[in-house]
């Protein structure tokens, strides 16, 4: 999961806060995933371009929300984050929002990074064990694939990695034999 900046950070929890408050946050959410889908990066920087003025900006964002059916709630930050020239970070935020829906609902994403794709039953068993370490949260196994590694896996839960692949066993080793001989 790429890192997401702290001004990211701080819009995207100001919205959560925004949407909880007015007990709303399972529709923005809804809603930014349907832009997700649809959102451009070049439609972001278009709109930084200083000829466009923030009236038109706001004028844009609102027909654009409307077109959405998006609530007011996000029709506001979408108009707020496009006047403050913030669109592009949009990626970002909807990335901190989601883990914030996560928290709240006590989901924990695992990414799982292995060399080619598990079987269920050692998917299963590594739920399992990251299960023990969080007993109350709920695991989702996000797979990845990386033909780099030799085998075994990688797991990374937020800021946390653990190393199972035989690159790391191996680089380990080394490291072992380096230190007896010298």
């Amino acid at each position: 999961m790429p890192k997401v900046s702290i001004v990211a950070k701080n819009y995207a929890k100001a919205l959560f806060n925004s949407a909880k408050k007015h007990n709303v946050l399972e529709l923005v959410f809804k809603e930014l995933e349907s832009f997700r889908d649809n959102f451009n990066n070049s439609f972001a920087n278009e709109l930084k371009n200083p000829v466009i003025s923030k009236k038109d900006i706001e004028k844009i964002m609102t027909e654009i929300s409307q077109k959405f059916n998006f609530s007011k709630i996000t029709t506001e930050f979408f108009v707020t984050l496009s006047k403050n020239h913030r669109l592009n970070l949009f990626p970002e935020i909807y990335q901190e929002f989601d883990r914030l829906i996560k928290n709240q609902s006590k989901i924990i994403s695992a990414e799982l990074i292995s060399a080619e794709k598990m079987i269920d039953e050692q998917i299963e068993q590594i739920k399992s064990i990251i299960s023990k370490k969080y007993p109350d949260k709920t695991i989702e196994i996000i797979e990845k694939i990386n033909k780099n590694l030799i085998g075994g896996f990688q797991i990374k839960i937020d800021s946390v990695i653990i190393d199972a692949s035989t690159k790391n066993g191996i680089s380990l080793i080394n490291e072992k034999l380096l230190k007896t001989l010298n």
